[in-house]
């Protein structure tokens, strides 16, 4: 079955529903044989808003699947700099978990940690992972699309497999320059997302994933098939995936585990048509000595 992503041009951050609604049967199906879920969200500055999922994004999600989901919705994080509970209260995050009883916030700092070892080029680490993430029954992964200093584009899988790591000095040690990429291909294999959500509104050119600027994009992109999902982003923000390290090294290991990799494998894309949505987003300063420079 070839994997189905939807595409759609959109004006605000509330416009990540018009890209759900084209695979609505597929999620209220999805939805149905489970009671709890998890959003994982991007919070990597608390001070910098640019640098976070937009709430509008998060609450579009769960508006859209309250009239036919009665679990539990658990939205969680840990940011990179500063404190989460406030990066929770400032962005809207703590009002919406006081709206509704089913919704959960979880600080994954103060989450359960199973401890698994990581092989990369240059030895071998131990991370602290969030047995929440680890163990979720459906992993809903809600983005906005932002560049990155050494991994050249943060996405939905990247949100997940980076954030499942419960400390932030771990998180450092993972990020090892160009061997980030063989870490996150490596690390897939205990985490990743059921469902992407990718809200391409405004999203983060530049000095990615923390001091860049703001690009107006214009589209969102929803998937069941995250691998795809992030392909395509990436492919909008035009990059070629083949530099992006991380992708490339994940289609390598299993060309089918994963999903799908557009523009190489065969996307069914619902709704706008991709060429018609390219909107080059300015790369990192580090772009072409450091990330392109991966395989090197």
């Amino acid at each position: 079955m070839r994997s189905k992503v939807s595409l759609v041009k959109i004006e605000d951050h509330k416009g990540v529903k018009a890209a759900l609604k084209l695979i609505k049967e597929e999620i209220e199906n999805a939805l149905s044989k489970i009671s709890s879920l998890i959003i994982k969200i991007n919070l990597v500055v608390v001070k910098t808003e640019l640098s976070t999922t937009p709430i509008q994004a998060v609450k579009s999600f769960i508006d859209f699947i309250l009239p036919f989901y009665t679990g539990k919705i658990i939205v969680a994080e840990k940011a990179s700099w500063g404190n989460t509970q406030e990066g929770f209260q400032q962005y809207g995050f703590a009002e919406l978990a006081k709206e509704n009883s089913q919704i959960e916030l979880l600080d994954l700092k103060e989450d359960e940690t199973l401890l698994k070892k990581l092989k990369y080029p240059e030895g071998e680490l131990t991370l602290p992972l969030s047995k929440t993430m680890v163990e979720a029954p459906f992993l809903v992964s809600i983005v906005r699309p932002k560049t990155h200093s050494s991994a050249g584009i943060t996405l939905s899988i990247k949100n997940v497999l980076v954030g499942m790591i419960q400390k932030v000095n771990m998180r450092k040690k993972f990020h090892r320059g160009k061997y980030i990429h063989h870490n996150l291909a490596t690390i897939a294999e205990y985490a990743f997302p059921d469902l992407a959500i990718i809200d391409g509104a405004i999203g983060m050119e530049g000095n990615g994933p923390a001091m860049g600027t703001a690009i107006k994009a214009g589209w969102a992109i929803a998937s069941f098939d995250a691998f795809a999902a992030d392909s395509l982003a990436a492919y909008l923000m035009g990059f070629n995936v083949d530099d992006i390290g991380y992708l490339t090294l994940l289609r390598e290991k299993d060309e089918t585990e994963f999903g799908a990799l557009y523009p190489k494998d065969e996307v069914e894309i619902l709704g706008e048509k991709p060429e018609t949505l390219v909107t080059p987003f300015k790369p990192h300063n580090n772009f072409e000595k450091r990330v392109r420079q991966w395989r090197f």
